[in-house]
């Protein structure tokens, strides 16, 4: 096993423990698919290095950590989303949306 993979392997593991804490901790969470999350951390550590996470304090490992998980949460909301809604959700976003 190489370096970059070990240490990949490692941050996914504290990561893991980071979705487990939020998703007991917080019911908004349970939404998410952990194995899909623990997918989509693995495929960010393919393109970053494991080595910028590593040296992170708990509180700014965790924060990074749930904005993935928040980021990916509105994705599973908007997928509900009729297309009307889709679009007013758009407008807002944007700032042209009118009562």
């Amino acid at each position: 096993m190489t370096q970059a993979s070990t240490e990949k392997n490692t941050v996914l593991k504290r990561i893991s423990e980071m979705i487990d804490q939020a998703m007991e901790n917080d019911s908004l969470y349970q939404e998410l698919d952990r194995d899909e999350l623990i997918q989509t951390f693995s495929k960010i550590l393919d393109r970053v290095s494991s080595q910028i996470l590593l040296p992170l304090n708990d509180e700014r490992f965790k924060k990074r950590v749930r904005t993935v998980m928040a980021t990916e949460l509105l994705s599973t909301i908007l997928d509900d989303f009729t297309a009307e809604e889709k679009e007013m959700f758009n407008a807002v976003v944007e700032g042209r949306w009118e009562k």
